[in-house]
This record gives structure tokens, sequence and C-alpha cells, in this order.
């Protein structure tokens, strides 16, 4: 009998994947990493076929490390962004580079597009907070400015269900495919008519919702040989990569919080019923586990201001080496700022136009003291982001951190005394992908219910709680910080109504 199940994620630099037993949790783990093309400045875009390609090279050296072999695994399930639309025409060909959530080509067409239909009605309908980047102005910025490319489209598909289709030929998606695309009805859990009428995208271009997160979509055929895996292996629906992380980090239940920085910042509450906020600050969806709902707020350019960093100045150091070497500097950085906004500026604060400062250079600055300034930039947003959860009337429990930051003692030690609250590191970092996993062993039954699943599979460190001293320095410092951020960005300063 086949004992294991794999989860993967469709992430923005890398696919990981992850092998899970039902009694022994988490057995090996890979991930291989792909390029985000920039063609021109302020472009992001990627190549479904590394998507595929990422996945045949992880599978087969999971199954490697753990001394399986296929005939082992019983199901796989991908998860992935929700953001993003892959275009296909009618034979299922790959017609474009997939426009990225962090690209920002056209910004004042996507404004233009959203102040024509109505900010407000977009996030009454969508629940989410129209910005750019996301899959409704990608697809008119395509319409727009390529129209012998829009012409041939007939399929328009998350990540992870490209994937799908590419293993089983199946087209279709869960509830949670088009939460953040802002082409979503989430009181039905549906696309959305009215909208899509608006911008004059056919609605059977968009998958059919067929299949809850949890339940099979499909058997693997003979495509399953160039993924590393056997024909008649289960394919499992899955959902979007947060909902899954969330899951992967064992939050489930109301109150529970999971934050996690890849490429942006998340944080991810849990509550039985839906509670739409008309802001658009935090974000609505269904959860990936039944009767739940996830509320979200995302912080783009986060992760990607420390990316950028070190790809630019480091010569490609590893992040471990770059946090590692900040523990000597004081607190504050010495005097140094940043302010993270290389892709704009979402929540608390919204202005998309908005990019990254460093702010009070001085000679003396070293590498350490610019990376320490992001450490604490990420930090700095915590209170504020804990405040808005309050304010809607969503409880607070246990905050579970995962995704890379989470491996950073340091850094989440930044956290935790900027927020004044304890904070849960995941041991293993790679959420989504562990949700992915926990969902294919719901839909063959290894696990009786997502709460054993969490019992097995989620493991977490000792909490890290706030050092007293520290956090009254800190709390300072980011009293500070939030002055020198209205001077810098005074357009952040009149949006703070979204606040209350």
């Amino acid at each position: 009998m086949s004992s294991y199940v794999l989860g993967a994620d469709v992430g923005t630099s890398c696919l990981k994947v992850v092998l899970i037993h039902p009694e022994r949790g988490v057995i090996s783990k890979d991930e291989f990493s792909y390029q985000m093309r920039r063609p021109h400045a302020f472009w992001a875009e990627n190549d479904a076929e590394d998507w595929y390609i990422a996945l045949t090279k992880a599978i087969p050296k999971v199954l490697i490390t753990a001394g399986i072999t296929a005939s082992d695994v019983a199901a796989l399930c991908i998860v992935g962004q929700r953001d993003i639309g892959v275009l296909l025409d009618g034979n299922g060909e790959v017609l474009a580079p997939v426009i990225h959530w962090t690209d920002r080509r056209d910004p004042d067409q996507t404004h233009k597009f959203y102040d024509q239909v109505g900010r407000e009605e977009l996030i009454d309908r969508s629940g989410t907070l129209p910005i750019p980047g996301l899959l409704l102005p990608n697809l008119l910025w395509t319409k727009n400015n390529s129209p012998e490319i829009w012409a041939r489209v007939r399929h328009i598909v998350t990540p992870k269900d490209y994937l799908a289709y590419k293993l089983t030929g199946d087209i279709g998606t869960d509830p949670t495919g088009p939460t953040r695309s802002t082409m979503n009805d989430w009181r039905n859990n549906s696309w959305c008519q009215k909208t899509c009428d608006a911008i004059e995208v056919p609605m059977e271009f968009l998958p059919e919702i067929k299949y809850k997160s949890w339940e099979p979509r499909g058997v693997l055929g003979k495509e399953a040989t160039a993924i590393g895996l056997l024909p008649g292996t289960l394919l499992v629906a899955g959902g979007g990569d947060d909902p899954a992380a969330a899951l992967g980090s064992g939050v489930i239940h109301p109150g529970d919080v999971s934050v996690g920085t890849g490429s942006s910042m998340s944080w991810r509450v849990v509550d039985s019923q839906p509670r739409h906020d008309p802001t658009g600050l935090i974000g609505l969806m269904p959860h990936v586990v039944p009767d739940a709902y996830l509320h979200e707020m995302v912080v783009v350019g986060s992760g990607t201001t420390l990316r950028w960093f070190r790809e630019t100045f480091t010569n490609n150091s590893t992040f471990e080496d770059l946090i590692a070497n900040t523990s000597k500097i004081a607190r504050g950085s010495e005097g140094l700022l940043c302010y993270p906004f290389v892709e704009g500026a979402t929540v608390p604060f919204q202005d998309d136009n908005a990019r990254a400062t460093f702010y009070g250079i001085s000679g003396h600055h070293s590498t350490s003291h610019f990376v320490k300034s992001m450490l604490e930039a990420v930090a700095y947003q915590y209170p504020s982001l804990h405040e808005v959860i309050k304010s809607r009337g969503l409880s607070v429990g246990t905050l579970t951190i995962s995704d890379g930051e989470a491996r950073s003692k340091i850094w989440n030690q930044i956290k935790a005394d900027v927020l004044g609250l304890p904070i849960t590191p995941a041991v293993h970092v790679e959420a989504p992908a562990i949700g992915a996993g926990i969902l294919a062993g719901i839909a063959t039954n290894k696990f009786s219910s997502f709460e054993e699943a969490v019992e097995i599979v989620v493991e977490t460190a000792p909490p890290i709680y706030p050092d007293a001293e520290s956090e009254n320095v800190y709390e300072k410092l980011r009293i500070e910080w939030e002055k020198i951020r209205d001077v810098v960005y005074p357009s952040l300063t009149s949006s703070s109504s979204q606040l209350k």
C-alpha cells in the first residue's frame, strides 16, 4: 500500500516539494529555483514552463532523499499563487509570459480602470483591495497592448491549475482559485459576472470551480513518469498559497494567526464566519479547511526589498549570512531607516506609486546596517497590522510564523520585540507545500481529520518572547520611523482614514 503523499507549492522564485508520511510527518523536502524575468523597467514575468521543469526536478530528488520509490506515493497536491493567470489558446498552449503580481508596468492604466469601475464596488464584490499586479489589470493590459495574443485566448488558469492541466488535461479550480483576482464574487465563492462584463472577459475563459481543495481532481496517466511518479497516482485539487500556508502552519481554528514573508508579507487570520471589510484592507476568502474563512492582509515589497538588495549589492550572499552579520549592529541600525516599498505600499496605507527609500545614510554604515534596517522596517509594520485585525472584530490568538523568515532567530526576536507579543516559529518553513501535503493526505484518507493531520505534520519551535528592554527601545524607534515615514511619504498619511 502506498503510504506517502506529496505537496508542492508554486512560488514567486521557486517551487517547493515536501514528502509526508501519515504517522511520521515531514520526511523530506526540496526546492527548485527559477528566474523572474524583467525585460523592461517595472516589468516582472514568469515562464510557465519553468514551473513544470521545477516539478520534474524537485519530486525525484525528494523521493531519493527519503529512500523511497514512486510506488510508495499515493497522491500529489499542488498549491500556488492566486494573483496571476496563464493564458492558453484552444489547444492548451501557453500564449505569453505570465505577468506577475509584482509587475508595475502601467499603474496609470490600472488606476484609470479601477476608478472607472469603482474601487468600492470591486472591494464589495471581491473582498480584495484593488492594487496593480492582480489578474484583472494584467488581463486588461494584455487586451489593450497585445490584441493579437488576446484574440487567441480561450483559457485563463492559475499556476497550480496550469500544472494540473499539464498533468491531466483537466481545466478547473477550487473555491480559493478566484480569490485575489478582483474578478471574484466572495459571497457566492465564484467568478463575478458583473466584473467580467465590465472588462469584457468572457466567463467561459475562466476555470469552472469544480472541486473543494481536499478533493481528488484526477488520476495521473502516462504524464506521471515525467515528474518521477507512476500512472495511477492521485492528483488532489489543492488551493491558494496563503490558505495552504495557514493550514501548513497549523492555523485552522478561529483566532489562529499565520504570518509569512516571502516576496510579500501576509497576515492570515481564521474565523468561522466571513467578515467583509469595506475598506479592503483585510481580504476575504474561504479557507482550504471546511467551514472556515481566512482574512488576509498582504504587504507587498517586504521580502522583495531584501532580495533586491542581496542580488544587487552583495554578490548573492545567502540570506542566512546577511542576517547573521547584523547581530552586532545596535537596535535602530545606528540611525539608518528603510522604507521597503519597492512595489508600492498596500496596507495599512496604500500608495501604488510609493517606492523604497533608505533614510539617514552615513559614511559609517555598512552592508549589515542596511540589512538590519530592512529587517526592522518589516517588523515596524507589525503593530499597525495587528491593530487593524483587532479593529475589525477578529479575535487574535496564537501567532505562528512560517516561510523563509521563520528560519531566523535574530529577525523573529526583532519582530517579537517590536510587536510586544510572543511569536511561534514553524520548524518546517515550507508552509504552503506542507499544507498541500495535508490536503493530499485528507483526500486519500491518510488522516481522519484536519486536526489529526496538523497534530502529526506541523511542528513548531518554542515561542520567542519579547525582551522587556528591547521592547521599550523599539517602541521609541518605531514611533520615530513612523514620523519620518509620514514626512517622506505624505500620501500614506492622507490614506490613514482606511485604518478606521
